[in-house]
């Protein structure tokens, strides 16, 4: 199939998914509806977007709802509910903390990140991310999954929240706004439904480290898309969230609307 026929299909489903109907299955559901800082709400969000998405929208509801939306404000006080999967109490109270001080001190995690934007995407992500750990007392090992330092992993959950930042259209926020931060510099965030996507389109192998994953696919979203390579993120990864599709022929393709365009199936 060509490259033109791939890039008119992502187009269309663009189009139909990359809609606020379907906000409220993905994590930046909270951006989107919380009052409060946006860029902390969604930086949260981000961070926390890990597990499925009932149980992420639960902790973020409970989280939002005790602690706050306003770092400068948060209720960092400890609560035997406030947990999520391999953070603790005391991890999830340690991030009040450090958001509480990152905020007094800087301002923005924006202003973290534009302090090493002359250095390159992968090199700022890693410099920003040492930075803001260092606003934490102690790196436990549920603080160090939240904000692992990019290297050999993937970093999906970062790559998703600076998407969020520096794209703007229906879903994404765009708040980052100016000439250093541009849609160019993205990744395309890898998370299951990517890989698997991308798996079928032949563009990575499925043995492929979390690392190379991220190389290949977004080498290929950017040479689809030089100036918007996680432009079609959301989309794509709706397909597999809401209309359950399998990326290749599987029972949902009889009932899919995209059947007679679909290059997963017609590939």
């Amino acid at each position: 199939m060509s490259e033109d026929k791939r890039k008119e299909y992502f187009e269309e489903i663009y189009k139909r998914y990359n809609s606020k109907d379907f906000v409220d299955t993905d994590p930046i559901y909270f951006p989107h509806t919380a009052s409060g800082n946006t860029e902390f709400i969604a930086f949260t969000s981000a961070l926390f977007a890990y597990g499925n998405v009932k149980a992420i929208k639960s902790f973020l509801s409970n989280y939002f709802a005790y602690a706050g939306t306003d770092p400068i404000k948060l209720n960092s006080f400890s609560n035997d509910s406030m947990y999520y999967r391999f953070q603790t109490v005391a991890d999830v109270s340690s991030y009040s903390l450090a958001m509480n001080r990152l905020y007094d001190r800087h301002g923005s995690i924006r202003s973290i990140f534009e302090r090493h934007a002359d250095k390159g995407i992968d090199d700022c992500l890693s410099f920003a991310i040492t930075d803001i750990r260092k606003e934490f007392k102690e790196i436990t090992n549920g603080v160090n999954f939240l904000l692992p330092i990019p290297g050999k992993s993937a970093s999906k959950r970062l790559m998703m929240f600076l998407r969020w930042m520096i794209r703007k259209d229906e879903i994404d926020l765009g708040l980052w706004k100016g000439k250093i931060f541009q849609p160019s510099m993205l990744y395309m965030p890898v998370d299951t439904h990517i890989k698997r996507a991308a798996v079928n389109m032949g563009i990575v192998s499925s043995s492929a480290s979390p690392k190379v994953s991220l190389d290949k696919i977004s080498s290929y979203f950017r040479d689809l898309n030089p100036r918007d390579p996680a432009k079609y993120d959301f989309a794509i990864s709706r397909l597999g969230i809401s209309m359950g599709c399998k990326y290749s022929f599987s029972e949902t393709c009889v009932s899919c609307i995209d059947k007679q365009t679909c290059i997963f199936v017609i590939n």
